[in-house]
């Protein structure tokens, strides 16, 4: 009974080893003048078993966020949904990249 016990604690002691966030910052451009950078944070929560994406604009003079911050997140069903919600994130963010000339 005790080796049984033990056994099962290293079991769901090796489980969790192989559950992990993984966390990405990406950059979607930098306006002309360097004044204003749209951050890309993307990855995956394990307790969720979710992807996510956010994209954040920040006026890099002032080291404040500007504009709306689009936040997604999406079901860990395969690979492909973090590529499609990725690109989601982008098109919400247009109107903002445009505005703050990040984007042409």
């Amino acid at each position: 009974m005790k080796n049984t016990i033990v056994t099962l604690m290293l079991l769901g002691f090796s489980l969790t080893a192989f559950a992990s966030d993984q966390q990405y910052i990406a950059s979607l451009g930098v306006s002309s003048k360097g004044q204003f950078v749209a951050l890309e944070e993307y990855g995956y929560k394990s307790e969720l078993k979710s992807y996510y994406v956010n994209v954040k604009i920040m006026n890099v003079w002032t080291k404040e966020y500007v504009g709306k911050e689009v936040n997604l997140q999406a079901l860990a069903l395969r690979p492909s949904e973090l590529l499609k919600i990725r690109e989601q994130a982008k098109l919400l963010a247009h109107g903002d990249l445009l505005k703050y000339k990040i984007i042409k």
